[in-house]
């Protein structure tokens, strides 16, 4: 083989798919469901002296922990979900005002419901020059006008209070995931997703310093007016405090397969609050993290305990003020009409292009960043903050907070509405309205819609915490009532349709395309707007969303394209491209230099081997032979074992280990002594079936009974991802030239600012 054909095989080995693979850990689920069994062995507890007040603690403990650590976990998640929903008002509203009072107070605590009168808004609404002025001007009217919150009036000075909070705020939560904690940048759901199916990651990226960076770097993100929403870093930081108060509570008694599904039921308490939507959390834990594992009943029961427990405990502290948690509060009085089914497919079909290419687009500037941007993540968020902000200013809908925002789009209009709390532009405008102001406010929905999504596309994956679900949910919102526009002016009339729905629908289909999900998105979205009079279509925009997303052969939601472009390990199931799996055996795949250990050696020898050649090796086959051509094996064992077996027990450096006869319990309880073994000509698709359904991380090659090699799940991922691009190229494939005018634009920008 030539050098040029070493190189070019060398850098095909190194591809970008596969680039964090030494990130992980593979878990092996049989020793680990072993560890699991070997806790309930003992019966002694039944035996415990009744004078022992000792002995019954620990009973009550062993009965109770699991409820303990359930309710710890889902009442942390609902403290810190109320913190960062008071904490983020607070900061949105400093960039339109103050409470006179006490400036430490958002306009909730501020202006409490019973310091509001029931009188009309009319005089108010009346007065308003604008759409924009309206729609800020909501429940807490009379408390402004009562001087107790005080709005910024000057327009100068509102516009730099506006820019400077938002680039602040935006900088400081940069500078806090730069030098605190790099692995509070993101979403994390794609990490999780690969730990929670069996390859641990790193354990700074789920420790209580990420935890506190993600949950203050957080608000600071959404306030400074970045297209990124709180949803994906709240399953963050919900498995954050799943992972450390399990580990607090539960560590000495832990195999990886429960805390699994204490980290799977930790991401339905963190879906759960951010949407005030827990069954939809349930659903979440069961469709998205758990896609690629067997999802247990303890583990359904676990989600539905710490959703339940987070959602009572941000019910408790109440954020908004007003005793609900659902998101947005809306009622549908009219029924839809059948007439009305192709306009939700074409919604539909919206919510499956957007999911399409925002995610693929998406991707590219991801690549692109990791390119050329890295050297400068800061600069990257301040620019991309400061244009957001001064886009947003201009645009009723891009400037509100993208709850409120979506909130006032699903909104019904009543035609006895004037002069009433909604009494805006989008529900006073009908037949009788000039083409003038039909088009204003046409544009404007459909400005908000592009941009929005052009911003998500640079948005997400900036180094803040950043989430694309409430995004996404609001370019479907702009697009669903543009959509109603059309149809009331053109098509049915005013006071047939309710355009509230169509807005509803939209963020439907968006949230369904991004993330790829069916059942989740239908409940979450019923939950958090209590529309359940549009079930059917509901259920027809998303079957709809999922046909062109699958007609498109999308390689699953934002968070599986991200474990693939980011290199990290799953074993996903695999889809009709991978034929090529059966032309490929165990014998292609396999590792055969090995480093083993003999079934005796002396402690000296063993302590030489694990610091030296298997130092780089998860796990060691044990074998009957010391010559490679007639080993048997008899035996694996996991190389932390091992070493904690010498770290443990003392004895001279020349005593001999009998890894067959071995006196310690505790080394033999960690020895596999029967291993799984493959033939050489075992097909790769039946290997990748068995890691993926046993969940072993290691098979043992014998050829003859005589051991010939082996192969972990790393190798068959790594391999698998390697011939999918020699079959059929790299999954994404990118005009280079583009990126590199790109770049030397921004050189040359950066350049000229230098030089002056």
């Amino acid at each position: 083989m030539t050098d040029q054909e070493v190189n070019e095989e060398q850098a095909l080995r190194n591809i970008p798919e596969v680039g964090n693979f030494d990130k992980f850990t593979s878990v092996d689920w049989i020793e680990e469901e072993k560890r699991e069994l070997s806790k309930g062995t003992s019966h002694d507890e039944f035996d415990i002296p009744r004078s022992s007040w000792y002995e019954y603690r620990r009973l009550i403990w062993k009965r109770g922990s699991s409820f303990i650590t359930l309710t710890a976990i889902g009442l942390s998640i609902g403290g810190i979900a109320g913190f960062l929903q008071i904490f983020t008002e607070l900061l949105v509203n400093w960039k339109s005002g103050h409470c006179a009072r006490n400036w430490l107070l958002n306009k909730a605590f501020c202006c409490p419901k019973e310091e509001i009168s029931k009188r009309s808004y009319g005089s108010i609404i009346s007065s308003a020059g604008n759409a924009a002025e309206i729609f800020f001007k909501r429940s807490q009217s009379e408390c402004i006008e009562k001087g107790i919150w005080v709005e910024a009036t000057n327009p100068i000075f509102s516009f730099l209070l506006f820019m400077f909070l938002s680039v602040t705020f935006a900088t400081i939560s940069c500078l806090m995931v730069l030098h605190i904690a790099p692995f509070a940048t993101g979403s994390g759901i794609s990490e999780i997703k690969s730990w929670v199916s069996g390859f641990q990651y790193t354990p700074e990226f789920l420790n209580l310093k990420t935890l506190i960076v993600k949950s203050v770097a957080l608000p600071l993100a959404i306030s400074s007016d970045l297209s990124v929403g709180k949803e994906g870093p709240s399953v963050h930081y919900a498995t954050c405090c799943g992972y450390v108060i399990t580990n607090w509570l539960l560590s000495k008694e832990m195999a990886f397969p429960e805390q699994s599904e204490y980290l799977t039921a930790s991401t339905a308490g963190g879906v759960a609050v951010a949407f005030g939507a827990p069954i939809g959390g349930v659903l979440f834990a069961l469709e998205e993290m758990s896609a690629s594992i067997p999802f247990k009943l303890s583990a359904l029961w676990k989600s539905y305990y710490i959703a339940l427990a987070g959602i009572s405990a941000l019910q408790y502290i109440d954020p908004s003020r007003n005793g609900k948690i659902v998101v947005f509060e809306v009622t549908y009085d009219r029924e839809w009409h059948v007439e009305e089914i192709p306009i939700f497919i074409l919604l539909g079909i919206f919510g499956g292009l957007y999911g399409k290419y925002i995610s693929r687009w998406n991707v590219h500037y991801v690549s692109f960043r990791k390119k050329y941007l890295s050297r400068w993540p800061l600069q990257e968020v301040v620019i991309l903050t400061f244009v957001t902000a001064i886009i947003s200013y201009f645009n009723e809908f891009l400037k509100l907070d993208m709850t409120e925002s979506m909130e006032i789009l699903f909104h019904e209009c009543q035609t006895n509405e004037k002069g009433s709390l909604w009494s805006h532009r989008l529900c006073t405008i009908d037949n009788e309205a000039s083409f003038i102001s039909f088009i204003n406010l046409l544009l404007s929905l459909l400005f908000a819609t592009v941009v929005r999504a052009l911003l998500i596309v640079a948005s997400y994956g900036c180094r803040v915490p950043a989430g694309i679900f409430v995004p996404s949910m609001a370019v479907g919102a702009t697009f669903g009532r543009a959509v109603s526009l059309i149809v009331e002016r053109y098509i049915t009339g005013p006071n047939v349709i309710t355009p509230g729905t169509y807005a509803f629908l939209g963020a439907t289909a968006a949230l369904s395309g991004i993330t790829n999900l069916t059942l989740t998105v239908v409940v979450i979205m019923f939950e958090v707007t209590g529309a359940f009079t549009y079930i059917l279509p509901t259920m027809v925009v998303v079957a709809f969303t999922r046909i062109i997303c699958s007609s498109f052969g999308a390689e699953g939601g934002i968070a599986d394209q991200m474990i693939i472009v980011n290199g990290f390990p799953l074993m996903e199931e695999q889809k009709g491209d991978h034929e090529f799996m059966d032309d490929f055996y165990a014998d292609d795949i396999m590792t055969k230099e090995l480093v083993y250990v003999n079934e005796k050696m002396t402690r000296q020898d063993l302590q030489n081997l694990i610091d030296g050649p298997a130092a780089e090796f998860s796990g060691l086959p044990i074998t009957s032979s010391c010559s490679k051509g007639d080993s048997t094996c008899s035996g694996f064992i996991l190389t932390k074992y091992a070493r904690y077996f010498l770290d443990a027990t003392t004895g001279s450096p020349d005593d001999i280990i009998d890894f067959r006869k071995c006196g310690d319990e505790s080394l033999t309880s960690k020895i596999n002594y029967t291993p799984i073994t493959v033939s050489p000509s075992t097909p790769l698709s039946i290997l990748f079936m068995m890691f993926q359904k046993l969940g072993c991380s290691t098979i043992i090659v014998e050829n003859g009974g005589t051991m010939a090699g082996l192969v972990t799940k790393k190798d068959v991922l790594h391999f698998m991802r390697i011939k999918h691009k020699e079959y059929f190229g790299p999954l994404y494939a990118f005009d280079d030239r583009i990126d590199r005018k790109a770049i030397r634009l921004i050189e040359w920008y950066i350049d000229k600012c230098r030089r002056t």
